[in-house]
């Protein structure tokens, strides 16, 4: 047997960083009852079960990794993949790889394995979508899905799910759905495979759920092979969740906007510090509580006391925090309430899921000890603010280092789920799971930002009537000269904050000097935009007194105040086209803060599917299967 060791190469080499997951090739493949006898299908379940029980145990993780080593977790892998309708004909790089993962399983297992491994920055986080249902009749009727989320995607990925409506003890389990599918060239958000179980509605019954996802990487040469399930109990009042915060502060729009370092009127919520009788944007102190913008005051960004976070940790200003509360209601049965047994605080979490970009951040604490107080009640509304800083639900995969850095500018999409067991009038208990996700939810659709970018306090801008002030004297409504003709725009949004990484320092040969954030635009002398952390000595940019050349770049740590701005109305927009967003910096030009967030925003990946595709997936590709709903 060959030795086998991981090596170390950027995930981007497999995909680029940036891909869009909707550009990649999505297919159902064959439900997994219609390709495997039903009784070999449930066999492997209930084996499952027992491993995941026994694995799931006292970690905070909902999926498990499979052992490949095992003969029946091997045997449930190829079953499961059998009904699917993938062959080794059909998929030959899939088969190929699982085999050598077994190897490597095998070897492990017999201590053969290398000593050291090289770290990759590469994981994927396998769970569950599961839905209140909608009730008609005796029978409820549920959405679930499994959702692959890989960090940076993937170069192939399966996800399978079979729903069972069962007894409480499950020694009853009746196969009412399932669905299979795969994607090549993306994995960064699969959540295409979709069931749609009906359960009658009364305590005896309950859907069961069971996933098993494949995640394959072939520029790095490893693999995720995992294994999840839920449940809860089908009754006419099923169990609710209801989402409070995050929300839209305003109007309605596609995103809530976090700005934990910053706080403009485009940011819903901020880092907060107590300014006298209210709520300030903490700038460079350290944050005391995540604030919802009082929509009251539409002047400057004020915190709203009554829609207010505390911290309850040591801030880490590279934490995503994102405010959070709910009220889940256990439901009820023949007029009866029910109330929390207990919580599953292994299942109990908040997501923030990457779709563009891939992967997930999730709640590092578990928010189960957060629910403890809902515990004897029908109906509880926990408040928590979360640190989304863990990256993988697998131990072992991936890497534990979510920041904001990982999600600014992109729409990440928030989902929650509460699992618990509820009494109902009697000592029995019962499970009781909710899924909210707010992008797909028709109570909520929308996301959620997070923002970052600025200049240096006392940098001098130019008002319309050339006066020259400071960012700190700007106010919404103003106009600023954004170029060399005297164009204008009106100042829509003022942001402030405080910056914890190094300020980068320009200097120019004209004597123009100035201080900005590290992804703050800067404007060359041919009008390509640049991140101002990308610029080099001897570059020319563009200024109030013309073309000019760095001379001297340097980064310090800066404790003071940072300023931005949104530049134009739609109409001024319209009329000065593309790029039109900019003013002068201390007689530089730069970008707004619209400007960084498109320069910053990951952008879809719109080549061809095989040529993102490694060569040597091209035929499990080309060869595929697809099914016509149904067949066999």
């Amino acid at each position: 047997m060959k030795p086998f060791s991981r090596f170390s190469v950027p995930v981007s080499a497999a995909l680029p960083l940036v891909a869009l997951a909707t550009s990649a090739w999505a297919v159902p493949l064959r439900a997994l009852d219609r390709g495997l006898d039903r009784a070999t299908l449930t066999e492997d379940s209930q084996y499952m079960r027992r491993i995941h029980e026994e694995k799931s145990r006292g970690a905070s993780t909902e999926a498990v990794a499979i052992d490949l080593a095992d003969p029946n977790q091997y045997r449930f892998v190829l079953n499961r993949l059998k009904g699917s309708g993938k062959t080794a004909a059909n998929a030959p790089k899939l088969f190929e790889r699982l085999g050598l993962a077994r190897e490597k399983a095998l070897a492990r297992q017999a201590g053969k394995q290398p000593e050291a491994l090289a770290i990759t920055n590469w994981g994927c986080d396998h769970f569950l979508s599961l839905g209140r249902g909608v009730p008609s009749g005796s029978l409820r009727t549920y959405k679930s899905n499994p959702w692959a989320a890989c960090l940076n995607g993937a170069s192939y990925v399966y996800t399978d799910i079979v729903a069972f409506n069962s007894n409480m003890p499950e020694t009853e389990n009746l196969i009412v759905d399932s669905a299979s599918g795969e994607e090549f060239a993306a994995g960064q958000s699969f959540d295409d495979v979709i069931v749609n179980p009906a359960i009658p509605t009364n305590l005896d019954r309950q859907l069961v759920l069971d996933s098993m996802m494949i995640a394959m990487n072939e520029n790095t040469g490893e693999e995720v092979v995992t294994y999840l399930r839920a449940q809860t109990a089908s009754t006419p009042g099923a169990a609710n969740l209801t989402i409070i915060h995050p929300r839209l502060a305003g109007a309605a729009k596609p995103n809530t906007e976090l700005c934990q370092m910053r706080g403009g009127m485009d940011c819903d919520y901020a880092a907060a510090v107590v300014s006298g009788s209210s709520l300030a944007p903490a700038g460079p102190a350290t944050p005391t509580s995540v604030a919802m913008r009082n929509t009251a005051i539409t002047t400057s960004w004020v915190g709203d006391a009554a829609n207010n976070f505390p911290t309850t940790e040591t801030w880490v200003n590279t934490n995503v925090y994102v405010p959070t509360q709910f009220t889940f209601n256990a439901g009820s049965r023949n007029s009866i309430n029910c109330v929390v047994k207990s919580i599953n605080k292994d299942s109990s979490k908040v997501r923030l899921v990457k779709t563009v970009t891939g992967g997930t951040c999730m709640t590092q604490q578990v928010i189960g000890s957060q629910l403890d107080g809902g515990i004897g009640q029908n109906t509880f509304t926990p408040k928590l603010l979360a640190n989304m800083t863990r990256e993988t639900s697998i131990p072992g995969t991936g890497t534990e280092n979510c920041n904001a850095q990982s999600i600014i500018n992109q729409a990440v999409e928030y989902v929650i789920t509460v699992s618990t067991k509820v009494t109902c009038g009697t000592t029995a208990e019962f499970p009781a799971t909710v899924t909210v996700r707010l992008k797909s939810d028709d109570r909520y659709q929308y996301g959620v930002m997070v923002w970052n970018s600025c200049m240096a306090e006392g940098t001098k801008v130019v008002l319309a009537d050339g006066t020259i002030v400071p960012v700190e004297a700007v106010k919404k409504g103003d106009k600023l000269v954004t170029n060399a003709k005297g164009d204008m725009l009106t100042v829509t949004d003022v942001q402030s904050g405080g910056e914890k990484d190094l300020m980068v320092n320009l200097r120019d040969d004209k004597g123009h000097a100035v201080s900005l954030t590290e992804k703050h635009p800067v404007i060359l002398a041919n009008g390509k935009a640049v991140f101002a952390s990308a610029l080099k000595v001897n570059d020319r940019v563009s200024t109030r007194d013309g073309d000019a050349t760095l001379t001297q770049i340097t980064r310090t740590k800066y404790t003071g105040k940072v300023y931005n701005f949104n530049l134009g109305t739609p109409a001024e927009l319209a009329k000065a086209g593309k790029d039109a967003n900019t003013l002068f910096a201390n007689g530089i030009r730069v970008g707004d803060n619209a400007m960084q967030g498109d320069m910053s925003a990951p952008v879809a990946d719109t080549r061809a599917i095989l040529e993102r595709l490694p060569t040597v997936w091209h035929q499990d590709y080309t060869q595929s299967p697809s099914f016509v709903a149904g067949q066999r």
